[in-house]
């Protein structure tokens, strides 16, 4: 009866040699495991360049603010009162140009070149225009 039992045993271990696992289902799980990580790995991917999308037009719209604030600060700035507080508040006493003081330049409209005349201090010309307003 001894030799019964290995024969049996034998028999078994023979058996369980063999695949439990089925390759064809091994390699479906595996590829669509991988399908399954590239999918999360792609949503992952998408949701942080959302999350940098939306800090970006954040700043966006914080830096157009502060344009538009700076923008108002130097009209006011340059205003003809505001210039005149600045005077007195840095103790300047200054006035207006006189009509004769006054000179304005018109642009040449041509092209700027690199001539050698130009680099080398040739004569400029410009128009003058003399202002009538300030009087």
């Amino acid at each position: 009866m001894a030799r019964k039992n290995t024969r049996k045993k034998r028999k078994k271990q023979q058996q369980m040699n063999g695949y439990i696992f089925p390759v064809p289902f091994a390699g479906i799980v595996v590829v669509a495991s991988a399908l399954a990580l590239g999918y999360v790995w792609l949503g992952c991917q998408c949701e942080a360049l959302g999350d940098e999308i939306k800090t970006t037009e954040t700043r966006g719209v914080d830096l157009k603010k502060k344009l538009l604030n700076a923008e108002y600060r130097w009209v006011r700035t340059k205003s003809p009162q505001s210039l005149e507080i600045a005077m007195q508040r840095h103790g300047l006493k200054m006035d207006w140009p006189r009509v004769g003081q006054v000179v304005r330049l018109d642009k040449v409209a041509r092209p700027r070149t690199f001539d050698s005349r130009e680099l080398a201090g040739g004569m400029r010309i410009a128009k003058v225009s003399r202002n009538v307003m300030h009087e």
